[in-house]
This record gives C-alpha cells, sequence and structure tokens, in this order.
C-alpha cells in the first residue's frame, strides 16, 4: 500500500513538472531574450563575423633630409625625400612645421632634393624624378612650379642643387643636361652655362654661391676618366670658369661629393658621400683642405652617406646624414659635434610592425621605419606617448619588431638589427637589456616576435636562428627549441609568437607558410596550413593576436587579409581584401585583440612606402544591441514664450553583447544630429538616457525626431536601432493650431479649452502658452496680443 502511494505520488510530480516546464516554453522570458546573463569565456570557436570599424594614423617616416637651407632667422628646412615634403626645425632642432605629400601636382613631390630660401622667406624646392622646382611662400603655401621635362631652355632633366643669389637669381643644377640653369624668382629663364665642352659635368650635384656671386658647383662622378669628375668647380655668375679643385683624381681628397656651402670667410664645405668615407670637408678660399667633419657610422658625430650641408654666420655647421634619418650640428671653427636633429611626428607611422594591448584599453605598436613604440587610446586612436630613436645604445632602436605587455604592464620590444630585447615600464622608461649577436644560448639572430604567458616568462622567435628562446622576466635564458626545417617542430623564418591562457605556444613559421602549436616547454602539439589563398591557407603568416576564447587571428601578409582559428586549427573566418580603402589591407602585419574582441591590424604597404597604408585598422565582431525604448515628454513647443517647457526624450539602450560595448546613442530632428552621448555599457546591461534642450533653440518648423543607437565597432543592421518617437513643433506665440498666423481660430481652440488644467484628459498643452498647467484668461490675453500677427 505504502509503495502504492509513493508510485502515485511521484507520477503526479512529474506530471506537474512536466506541465511546468512546458508552460516555461511557451511563455517568453525576457531573460531568454537577452541571452544567459554571464558570459561564457574561452567557449571554443567564435561564430563571430568581423567588419571594420575605425582606424587612425597615416603615412609619417622618419625625416630623410637629402637638401639643407637655412633663413635670416637661423630655422632650418628639410628637403625631406622620406615623407616627400619640406621640413622646418628650430636652428635648435625644435620641430615647426611639414608641407608636401607623394606625387606630382602642386605641392606634391616625388624624390625632393635641393633646397633654398630666398630674403623674403620664401622656398624653392628641386624634384629629381618629377624635374621640376617649385616655389612656397614662408608659411609652406604653394605658389607655382616651373619646367618641362627636356632639353629646351629653361627644362630640366634630373634638377639637383638650388642656390640663390644676392639679387635673388636662381641657378639650378640641371643634371641630366650637365648644365647649370639660371632663373629670375618667377621661373622665366635666364641663361644655362656648362664647364668647357658638353660632357665635362658627368654627375653634377651641389651648387652654392657666395656673398660676392661667385657660384660653386660640385661632380660626383667618381669614374676618373674625366679632369674634372669629383672636383669643385668655381664660376662668375655668369659662367666664367674660374678653378677646380679636390678630386681624387686630380690629387685632393674628394670622393663623390654631393652638396655644399660656402660661409662669409669664403670657405667651402663639401659633404662627400662616397661609402666608407662619409665626411664634411671644408677648404679655404685659396683651395687648402683646412678640416674634415665627422667619420662613416651611425653613432653622433659620424654620418652614413651625407647629402647637403649648410652654414650660419654664427658658426654652426649642419649637415644633412639622409641614411641616419637626421641632421647633425658642429661647430665649424673647432670641428666639434654639437647636437643631432631630428623631427618625429606623433601619432603617424612608416611601417608599423606589431602590436600589443594591455589591461587599461590601451595600445602599443612598434613604428619600425621610425624606431620607436608608439601608444595610443583603443577607443578612438587617441596618440599618448613614444619613445625611441635611431641607434644602439639604451632605449634606442634599430628595427624593432615585436612587442608585448606582460600581465604586470611592462613593455618588451625585440630589437632586430641590435640583436636584442629591450623591457620597458608602460610610460617608456627603459628598464633592462638582454642579447647580442650569435647563436648560443640567450643569443639572437634577428630576434622578431615576443609573447608572454601568465607567469611573465617571455617567448622569442630567433628568426634567423630558426628556433623559440624562452626567458624569465628578467632576462635570464631559460630553454630554446626547434631547428631550421619543415618537419614538426622545425622552422623557416619564424616571426610572431602568441601565448594563450593555458600556456599554450602559437608561432607562425612565416617561411613554411603554417601556424605551430606547441606547450610552454616546446613540446610539438600541432600545425596547420600550407601555401595559398584559399581558407586556412597562406602567403607569408605574419602577425598573430589571440582572443579571450582563445581563437587565433593571423595576418595573412601578401593574401592582404586577416584568417580566425580556432585554438585547434580550425577555419573560422576571413575579413579584409586587397586594397587601401575602409576594411581593405596592404600586407597586414601585425594583429593584437583587446578584452572585447576588437581585432586591431598594422596595415603597411611593402612595395610602396609613403602610402596611407600605414595605418591600424580596427575590426570589430558584430553583436545584438538595440534601443528598446524611446518616449518624449511634450510634442509641441513655442518661441517667444518666457517659461517654455524643455522638450525631453528618454531613451533606453541594452547591450545584448558578450562583452563591453561603446554606443553613439544621438537624437536627431528630420535626420540632423541635435543631442548626442557617448555611453559604456558592460555585457547584459541596460541604461536610460536622457535628452532635452530648450525648443526656442530650433527654428520655426515641425520636426521629426528619431532616436538612434550607433555601436562604434559597427552593427550588421544599424536600422533596426532606430525608433521614430513622433513630432515637435516650433511656433509663434500664439499660433495654436500652427498655421503660422494667429487668428479666431487659435482664439477659439483657448476657448474651447478654457479652464482646463494638465490632469484632465482633454487639456491641450498647445493652448496653455504660458505653461502653467492651466488654460484660463492668460492665455487668451497672450493670443489677442499677438492677434494678426503671420510667419
Amino acid at each position: 500500500m505504502f509503495r502504492q502511494t509513493e508510485s502515485g505520488n511521484k507520477e503526479k510530480q512529474y506530471k506537474f513538472l512536466l506541465l511546468i516546464v512546458l508552460i516555461l516554453s511557451i511563455v517568453p522570458s525576457p531573460i531568454h531574450k537577452l541571452g544567459p546573463l554571464v558570459p561564457v569565456l574561452n567557449a571554443g570557436p567564435s561564430n563571430s563575423t568581423y567588419g571594420y570599424s575605425r582606424q587612425w594614423a597615416s603615412f609619417g617616416g622618419p625625416s630623410g633630409p637629402n637638401g639643407l637651407a637655412l633663413d635670416g632667422a637661423g630655422n632650418i628646412y628639410v628637403a625631406d625625400a622620406q615623407n616627400y615634403a619640406v621640413g622646418k626645425m628650430s636652428g635648435s632642432g625644435t620641430f615647426l612645421s611639414i608641407w608636401g605629400s607623394q606625387g606630382s601636382g602642386p605641392g606634391q613631390f616625388k624624390n625632393p632634393i635641393g633646397i633654398a630660401v630666398d630674403n623674403a622667406g620664401n622656398i624653392y624646392v628641386t624634384d629629381s624624378v618629377n624635374s621640376n622646382v617649385q616655389k612656397f611662400s614662408i608659411t609652406g603655401t604653394f605658389l607655382r612650379s616651373w619646367n618641362s621635362n627636356g632639353t629646351s631652355n629653361g627644362a630640366f632633366v634630373h634638377p639637383q642643387g638650388i642656390a640663390i643669389n644676392g639679387t635673388g637669381y636662381l641657378y639650378v643644377v640641371d643634371q641630366g643636361n650637365q648644365r647649370i640653369g639660371i632663373f629670375r624668382n618667377d621661373g622665366a629663364f635666364t641663361k644655362f652655362f656648362r664647364l668647357g665642352p658638353p660632357g665635362n659635368f658627368t654627375m653634377a650635384m651641389g651648387i652654392a654661391i657666395d656673398s660676392q656671386g661667385f657660384v660653386y658647383v660640385d661632380d660626383a662622378n667618381t669614374s676618373f676618366k674625366d679632369g674634372f669628375s669629383g672636383n669643385v668647380t668655381k664660376f662668375t655668375q655668369n659662367g666664367a670658369l674660374v678653378s677646380s679643385w679636390g678630386g681624387v683624381n686630380s690629387g685632393g681628397t674628394l670622393f663623390y661629393p654631393q652638396g655644399l656651402a660656402v660661409d662669409s670667410s669664403f670657405n667651402v664645405y663639401v659633404a662627400d658621400s662616397f661609402d666608407g668615407e662619409s665626411r664634411v670637408e671644408e677648404f679655404s678660399n685659396t683651395q687648402k683642405l683646412l678640416r674634415t667633419f665627422g667619420s662613416w657610422g651611425s653613432l653622433p658625430g659620424q654620418f652614413s652617406q651625407p647629402m647637403d650641408v649648410a652654414v650660419d654666420n654664427q658658426g654652426n655647421l649642419f649637415v644633412a646624414d639622409p641614411l641616419n634619418f637626421n641632421v647633425q650640428q658642429f661647430s665649424s671653427t673647432t670641428g666639434a659635434y654639437l647636437a643631432s636633429f631630428a623631427y618625429q611626428r606623433s601619432g603617424l607611422l612608416s611601417t608599423p610592425f606589431n602590436s600589443a594591448v594591455d589591461g587599461l584599453g590601451n595600445l602599443y605598436l612598434t613604428d619600425q621605419s621610425n624606431e620607436r613604440v608608439q601608444k595610443f587610446k583603443t577607443f578612438d586612436g587617441t596618440f599618448l606617448t613614444m619613445w625611441g630613436s635611431y641607434g644602439n645604445q639604451t632605449g634606442q632602436f634599430n628595427g624593432p619588431s615585436g612587442i608585448v605587455v606582460d600581465h604586470s604592464g611592462n613593455v618588451y620590444v625585440t630589437d632586430y638589427n641590435n640583436n636584442r630585447v629591450q623591457k620597458f615600464s608602460s610610460t617608456g622608461a627603459f628598464i633592462k637589456t638582454w642579447g647580442s649577436f650569435g647563436t648560443s644560448n640567450g643569443q639572437f639572430n634577428g630576434p622578431i616576435g615576443i609573447g608572454a604567458d601568465s607567469s611573465n616568462n617571455i617567448y622569442v622567435t630567433d628568426n634567423g636562428n630558426d628556433r623559440v628562446q624562452k626567458f624569465d622576466s628578467s632576462g635570464n635564458y631559460l630553454l630554446a627549441w626547434g631547428t631550421t626545417g619543415n618537419g614538426s617542430g622545425q622552422f623557416n623564418g619564424p616571426q610572431s609568437v602568441s601565448v594563450d591562457a593555458g600556456g599554450l605556444v602559437y608561432v607562425a613559421d612565416t617561411g613554411n607558410n603554417r601556424i605551430e602549436k606547441f606547450t610552454g616547454s616546446g613540446v610539438f602539439v600541432l600545425a596547420w596550413g600550407s601555401i595559398g589563398s584559399a581558407n586556412g591557407q597562406f602567403n607569408s603568416p605574419k602577425g598573430i593576436g589571440l582572443d579571450t576564447a582563445g581563437n587565433l587571428f593571423v595576418a595573412d601578409t601578401y593574401n592582404s587579409r586577416v584568417e580566425q582559428f580556432a585554438g585547434n586549427g580550425t577555419f573560422l573566418t576571413t575579413f579584409g581584401s586587397a586594397g587601401s580603402g575602409n576594411g581593405q589591407l596592404v600586407h597586414p602585419e601585425g594583429v593584437a585583440v583587446d578584452a572585447m574582441d576588437n581585432v586591431y591590424v598594422m596595415d603597411t604597404n611593402l612595395l610602396v612606402p609613403g602610402t596611407a597604408d600605414n595605418r591600424v585598422e580596427v575590426f570589430a565582431p558584430f553583436h545584438n544591441t538595440a534601443a528598446v525604448r524611446l518616449t518624449m515628454s511634450r510634442n509641441t513647443a513655442f518661441v517667444g514664450v518666457s517659461l517654455v517647457n524643455l522638450v525631453a526624450l528618454n531613451l533606453t539602450v541594452s547591450n545584448y553583447g558578450l562583452s563591453n560595448e561603446t554606443f553613439w546613442v544621438m537624437i536627431l530632428a528630420n535626420n540632423t544630429v541635435i543631442a548626442k552621448q557617448n555611453v559604456t555599457l558592460a555585457s547584459r546591461l541596460s541604461q536610460n538616457v536622457l535628452f532635452a534642450w530648450q525648443p526656442s533653440l530650433q527654428a520655426r518648423a515641425t520636426y521629426n525626431i528619431t532616436g538612434q543607437v550607433q555601436p562604434v565597432p559597427g552593427d550588421p543592421n544599424p536600422a533596426n536601432n532606430k525608433i521614430q518617437a513622433g513630432q515637435f513643433s516650433v511656433r509663434m506665440q500664439g499660433d495654436v493650431n500652427g498655421d503660422c498666423r494667429v487668428d479666431i481660430v487659435d482664439l477659439s481652440t483657448i476657448g474651447a479649452k478654457f479652464g482646463l488644467q494638465s490632469s484632465d484628459p482633454r487639456y491641450l498643452s498647445a493652448a496653455d502658452l504660458n505653461n502653467d498647467g492651466i488654460t484660463n484668461i492668460v492665455d487668451l490675453v497672450l493670443t489677442a496680443g499677438k492677434f494678426g500677427q503671420t510667419c
């Protein structure tokens, strides 16, 4: 009997539970609409699609000074071949301005090389590729250009140096035609001259004019077949030969002279850029060698093929050293090195190579050709700080490549050509360095990629040695693995490395066009990929980034795309295509992923430097976001009433995504934004946003009001986030019915509502002109006072 009762009770409980489940399956749950309350991390493959969100930065290379000129105030002007521009610095090296871009139009350059400044502050620049001279105002405004590429009078072929005499005439080295052209400052051609018979100028480069009007030209030809090659030659202002000296083929010391300058004592300074010599030589007015400045190298006071010189009246000599990316200053009287100047424009990039994101929403990237690290806010690309310069001292770089931020906020950078790793604080303060060239433990042959695990151990891809080395956070060597080859655990020029939350190590085996996966101790786990352009194939994979779920993003450099994989190598999705438009890529290098799974791609252009592809592009996963409520407090307002209620809109925004999202919340009146706020919401949260404004600020009209919520990272269907709210009208005082005139109709309307209070459903706010909550004699008087008026 007991057993039968127990059995009957269980059956009834079962039927009751079944009924509850059935009811719950039918009745919609608001929690179900929002999805799971807690995001699931490390949940395996993500089905997110990624779309272009935003970008920042553009090309801005290191200063590459071909030509130098000084104005009367001592400012330095640089014909900047690296940036296709003219750069201006103070005499102490402070960056002042820059203008120009790559191209052949007005104000554009392809190889600016010679530069000169007249007494009025106008700047003249020769472009050896565009074969022209361009004139600019002191502020960089384009004024005019002249030439035609050819051999006729006034035409140029590869013009080089340019100089201005005391009366304002321009002398231009027309290298391709082996002559010097003389022009007025408006470009009008005057004459040209050559050195003796045609052909004696075989590679004329630099030109200078002294205070007496004598013209000095150097010739860089080192074939030793021409008696004047490699010499400096002096002419009268009309082109008559005076003297020649200096070339090694005539017993002198000049090998490959480029630019030159003359000081007030008629001493001549010549930049000799012959490889291995790289120096500046000073000659007296009697052609005697007085002194040499510098030697070959990259240290302060050394040169790597100097291109031009300039000298001021205070005894300062300035040398353009383009391969060391700087202008160096010396004392012309003692020969002592004084300073080096190089402008670095914050926020611009030249070959951004790799990047890393910290836990505070900051992005660090290696700005490789600018030999520095830059730091930005991930949200909008706001520049924060930068550090580094070209060199081999602590804190300097020669090819900064990989970058990673450990869990303590320290920043590690692989310094490729210096064969070392450098460690910095988050603000760029140097902490320590380790490594040297070689094959032994702790040595490198071109370190590129760098990653960190949860214990702050550091993993480095030793590119030239085809291995990965592991260190502790102080740089102490722990272990290494890998050899040259294409077998499991072997490498062919490995580049990026990244470590997931479980300590598994992923390596971009670039030369083998695959990804390899290892344990933290170097035990091979698996590999995937092959050469090609199909999904899951690569053409030189370089950058690697990991999201919060352990999925891998790979910069497929020469396929101009990013591919996403699960941690087991399963292909998930791809985004990006070849091109320079938004969401397109040209040779992406580095990849980083933030805590919201936004993907930051370092987009370079390895074949065409100086383009807009030197940028950071952000791709975001699409989330289901919505504005769920939009209400308006009133729909009528008046201009001219002293007490006008605010028009108020209340918008509720919900984040249906699995991570934090930032939204633009906007109110539009007739499709024009009249209010806008920025709202950041955590996953599964909602927030009310209130907009209020005085309608008297609007012109008289009827406005359709729309609320819009647009996620900053993008949304696959933004139209779903728009809700029509209604209208409000801005009217003339007393115009109750809104027909743009005050007449008997308006008085009648007020009369029909006379005595009604705002709590009465028949109350009409448009008839309550003074907004005191009741329609009464005051409203009638106000309307009568405006009787007969029209818009």
